[in-house]
């Protein structure tokens, strides 16, 4: 099948979708035939990857959401099912991280990074399930982490593991819950990818004439591909797994990790 087929005619929201992951993602759902809802907490964000899609010749709208808010990701989950006549699709992506060891974390941080990466696709998935079954059934994908499975990643950043963990389980019960229903939902746990919000953990010394892809993990643990990854290498994951390529998986942490949980 011609990739840029492959979603033609489907209905995604992408939470998240202003930068990195969620932005290149946006792009490649386009790409393949998909209409998308791109919503970010920074409305301005979210405008220049609509602007991206619709230089690539895509479909998209931009909408400000912040995850942890639920009535609001109740109204925009109506306006943009509404605005694209359905929905058949879901990318919990949003996330955000903190470091520190676990006694030099403050309850404020703990709770402001288990409320938009762990709340967050807990209420988006909440409210875009009626949306999915109504239209015949479709897939969930959210992003977890290497750190779904293992304490990588170097030290601290204990209230963004937990978080992803936190994911990884609530996309499984979602799966064995709605199989019924027509509904699939797997998680991606990217490894190192060469975005802002894994710049920290990323060896940036001399990061003005070192490219970022060929940055290297700030870890003991050497992956196979020992570079950081690129969204787009994220975002083609992600399409697959919407698409009905994907459609006898349900319930899975699909790691594109470079290798890194194989050691």
């Amino acid at each position: 099948m011609d990739l840029t087929e492959r979603l033609a005619g489907r209905r995604v929201l992408v939470t998240g979708g202003g930068t990195g992951i969620g932005r290149a993602t946006c792009v490649r759902l386009a790409e393949e035939g998909a209409a998308v809802a791109v919503t970010d907490v920074r409305p301005e964000e979210a405008a220049e990857t609509v602007r991206l899609v619709e230089a690539a010749g895509g479909s998209a709208t931009a909408y400000e959401l912040d995850v942890t808010d639920e009535s609001a990701t109740q109204r925009v989950l109506a306006e943009a099912s509404e605005m694209m006549g359905g929905l058949d699709g879901l990318f919990a992506n949003a996330g955000i991280t903190t470091g520190g060891r676990i006694q030099e974390l403050t309850l404020d941080d703990w709770h402001r990074v288990i409320a938009v990466n762990l709340t967050g696709p807990f209420l988006s998935i909440k409210h875009a399930l009626p949306y999915l079954i109504e239209s015949g059934g479709g897939a969930i994908v959210a992003t977890g982490s290497v750190s779904s499975v293992v304490n990588g990643l170097g030290g601290g950043a204990v209230s963004y593991k937990a978080s992803k963990g936190g994911v990884l389980q609530i996309i499984r019960v979602v799966a064995t819950e709605h199989a019924d229903d027509g509904v699939r939902a797997n998680c991606v746990c990217p490894g190192f990818v060469a975005t802002k919000i894994v710049d920290h953990a990323i060896e940036t010394a001399d990061a003005t004439t070192t490219p970022r892809s060929e940055h290297r993990p700030s870890s003991r643990v050497r992956p196979p591909i020992s570079r950081a990854g690129d969204p787009s290498e994220i975002a083609s994951v992600v399409a697959f797994l919407l698409s009905e390529d994907a459609s006898f998986m349900t319930g899975s942490a699909v790691m594109a990790d470079g290798g890194y949980t194989s050691i």
